[in-house]
């Protein structure tokens, strides 16, 4: 007779199949919503890209962080300038790289979309606040995962950051601590993407992945990296772009880095 073991999907397969599910109602209502706004996918992402940023993007900074080809953004971009909704300027510090940003309408546009119903939150209504914390934390973990093999581009996410205090506080509902803002939070306060993000170095990034991924006590082997009570003071893996704050169209701006090349 057969059991259950011989006749079900391997447990991964099965995950896969119902974060499948899911995957098909965001990309539902994304269409849905792109009928509404006339936007794609791609475009809206560029958008809510452009809207959380505080640096300069340009195209091969939105094609990585989107996890397509410069040729994919180039035209979601060409789209989206054709609207009226993002421009380029170009730098006088370098007369081949183009900076991207946001109009005033494609400010106001980034500001409706994030007014949209989502159903994806509806689905996760169902979990109580404990198992939505879990799933968040898990899901995490499976995004570092997929980055680390090179299958989902790496983002700005607090494991990698280094202001990251994984477990300072292993007995307290808020166990981890923000060096930047010199707060503790929880995991729920984990973020995926943050605009106040620096890269830590390779060796303390794994360091503190252990912390993390074991609740802040790892057994420590002879050669192990650790990681000491403050912040490392290194500089960031990743470059970054100078940061400028919120401006008019008509004002100016900041300039682009001479290494940002135009695609």
């Amino acid at each position: 007779m057969n059991t259950f073991d011989e006749t079900s999907l391997p447990l991964p397969r099965a995950l896969a199949s119902a974060l499948r599910r899911l995957a098909q109602l965001a990309h539902m209502s994304s269409w849905d919503q792109w009928a509404a706004q006339r936007l794609t996918p791609t475009q809206r992402r560029i958008l809510e890209l452009l809207g959380s940023r505080r640096d300069t993007q340009t195209l091969s900074r939105v094609a990585h962080e989107l996890g397509v080809t410069p040729a994919t953004a180039s035209d979601s971009l060409a789209a989206l300038e054709a609207k009226g909704l993002i421009r380029k300027r170009r730098s006088h510090v370098d007369g081949r790289a183009l900076a991207i940003m946001l109009t005033s309408e494609g400010r106001r546009s980034v500001t409706a979309l994030a007014a949209l119903p989502d159903p994806l939150q509806a689905a996760f209504d169902t979990l109580s606040d404990g198992e939505q914390e879990e799933f968040y934390k898990s899901a995490m973990k499976m995004i570092r995962g997929l980055q680390e093999t090179g299958t989902l581009p790496i983002s700005r996410m607090c494991v990698y950051c280094r202001y990251f205090d994984p477990y300072r506080y292993s007995d307290s509902d808020k166990p981890h601590h923000c060096h930047l803002v010199g707060a503790p939070f929880a995991d729920r306060h984990l973020r995926i993407d943050c605009p106040e993000h620096e890269f830590n170095t390779p060796e303390a990034q794994k360091a503190l992945w252990v912390r993390f991924t074991t609740g802040g006590t790892p057994t420590v082997t002879e050669g192990d990296p650790v990681v000491s009570e403050e912040p490392p003071i290194a500089a960031p893996v990743a470059s970054e772009a100078p940061k400028f704050e919120d401006f008019d169209d008509d004002a100016p701006q900041n300039e682009t880095p001479a290494d940002d090349k135009k695609d």
